[in-house]
Parts: structure tokens; sequence; C-alpha cells
């Protein structure tokens, strides 16, 4: 399936952010994993790594913050192009971001 370059160039870049907090939340240590799939007119991206998750209210604490980079540069991202985001995440076991967004024509 072929997408339109806006929304691929804007898919890339919330997988660019994810990768991006992967690297400044975990180290360059840490290893993540990008799977793309296709599958009856739905995209989905997840983005997984093996760090130390994130903390159960950590992201509703830093968007209190202002610190916006899951709920701009992915969730917004996504929202914009009429798709979602689950964030799923345990202490010690690491987190995965997927993106998905169901594609039409």
């Amino acid at each position: 399936m072929r997408l339109p370059a806006g929304v691929a160039h804007e898919i890339g870049a919330a997988v660019g952010a994810a990768l991006d907090n992967v690297e400044r939340h975990c180290g360059s240590q840490t290893r993540a994993w990008v799977l793309l799939e296709e599958e009856a007119g739905t995209v989905t991206v997840s983005v997984r790594d093996d760090g130390p998750g994130i903390p159960a209210g950590r992201l509703t604490e830093a968007a209190r913050e202002g610190r916006l980079g899951v709920a701009q540069s992915i969730r917004g991202r996504m929202a914009d192009l009429g798709g979602t985001v689950e964030i799923v995440s345990a202490a010690g076991e690491g987190t995965e971001v997927e993106l998905r967004l169901k594609v039409t024509g």
C-alpha cells in the first residue's frame, strides 16, 4: 500500500519522536525495534524498546509540566491524520508505542 507523501512524512515524524524518546530517556544502550504492518486498509507501526518502562502516571504528569513531546509529536500527529496511539509500558519491561491509521483509497 502506498501512502500519500504527507501522511508518510507525519507517520515517520511520529516514529522519529518515539525513537528520540527511547534515546533521551533510556540511553543509547537500550535497544529499539520498529515493525510496520498493513492489513485490511490499516497501517500499524509499532516502536518497542527494552528500556526501564514509563512509570504509571508519568505521561500525564509530563503534559501538566508542559513537556508535550508525546502529546504533540506523537499523539497530536496521529490525531491530525485520524489515527490512534496506544502506549503500553510496565516497569522493567520496556515500552511499546503503537501507531494505527486506517487508509482509504
